[in-house]
């Protein structure tokens, strides 16, 4: 029997959910983020499994990321490349068929190098402008100048970036989508794209001709009232030894949660060193059988440690405990340790086994 924490990556439960964000989109086509390793489900497998179900659209950070989805995929779906180009990427992203999204003037004179003898770019490239996110982007304000630099041959793609989109209230959301309709009055007919997950639960002002779904791929984000997403993993770690403590003892690094009660706790193997986050100390839990289990004392590299005290007729060596999944939902648990689901997934770490189920 594997001591290892283990996740169970439910590629059917992906393919579902990206079918009912398609089903969400009024106008538009799906398409799916797949960096980070698909966060932390496997970028081949999740690739391959999102293709069959009629994904053709992919957006990874790195170019190493999109070789490696083009080697997997084949020569049918356009590969983009959110942080853009290197000057010494030509040949990667020609041989490829790669996407290059433009962020920054040093990265459009980059491709433009890359035009010079007239051999153009296979897929072409996007251009992604900044409209208040303030992190990558085009500054607006060259919109004009970057549309005559573009005669050599026009951006198959105009994109930017919801800040706030998690907030179906914020304000910032409305200004984005009208920067961006004013930006591309100076392309006209190039496709637009603006939505992440949250940005396709906001409506048709956000759809346009493609949208970028991340998180809600996995199961996690804030989906609206009604549509319910599968996870993509559930996180499991088994069972080292379980042991009845005293009223008065302490557990785990610095002592931090201490018995009023006697107690039933059982240590399971998994901690930060599998990418379970520290911050989970005293606040998390995990599910053993449907009932919750409080994290007691401090999460340490290789060690959490809980109370089965309720319980009491499972907690044996052996039995594994679930983390993230049905009935320890990603974004409640994140929640619990002051992060995202984001971080929770792209964080498991390699100790983690990976375990596809179609």
């Amino acid at each position: 029997m594997s001591l290892r924490p283990r996740a169970h990556i439910h590629l059917s439960s992906i393919a579902y959910n990206w079918r009912a964000i398609k089903a969400a989109q009024v106008t538009g086509i799906t398409g799916a983020v797949i960096k980070a390793d698909a966060y932390g489900h496997g970028l081949r497998e999740v690739a391959e499994t999102l293709h069959d179900a009629g994904c053709d659209h992919f957006f990874v950070a790195h170019a190493f990321e999109a070789e490696a989805t083009r080697a997997t995929l084949g020569s049918h779906p356009n590969i983009y490349v959110l942080n853009g180009p290197s000057p010494d990427e030509e040949a990667l992203y020609r041989e490829n068929a790669l996407i290059p999204v433009i962020n920054s003037s040093f990265q459009f004179r980059t491709m433009a190098d890359w035009l010079v003898d007239g051999v153009k770019m296979p897929r072409g490239y996007a251009l992604h402008f900044d409209t208040g996110m303030n992190r990558l982007g085009l500054p607006a304000k060259d919109t004009s100048e970057l549309a005559d630099a573009s005669a050599a041959q026009a951006p198959v793609l105009i994109m930017s970036h919801l800040a706030c989109s998690e907030d179906s209230g914020s304000a910032m959301n409305a200004h984005q989508a009208e920067q961006l309709k004013t930006i591309s009055d100076a392309f006209p007919n190039v496709p637009l794209s603006l939505a992440n997950s949250g940005g396709v639960w906001l409506g048709l002002d956000y759809h346009h001709a493609l949208t970028r779904p991340g998180i809600a791929l996995y199961g996690g984000g804030h989906p609206p009232e009604g549509l319910v997403l599968k996870p993509g993993l559930t996180l499991e770690a088994p069972i080292l030894q379980v042991r009845q403590l005293a009223a008065g003892e302490t557990v785990g690094y610095g002592g931090s949660w201490r018995a009023i009660a006697p107690t039933l706790i059982a240590t399971l193997a998994i901690g930060y060193g599998d990418g379970f986050p520290r911050s989970a100390s005293n606040k998390g839990f995990v599910s053993l059988g449907g009932k919750r289990c409080p994290i007691l004392g401090r999460v340490s590299m290789d060690l959490i440690t809980i109370d089965v005290t309720q319980a009491s007729d499972l907690a044996r060596p052996g039995v594994y405990g679930q983390l993230i999944g049905p009935d320890a939902p990603l974004e409640e648990q994140a929640a619990l340790a002051g992060t995202i689901g984001y971080e929770l997934t792209t964080g498991l770490t390699p100790r983690v086994k990976r375990i596809y189920q179609s």
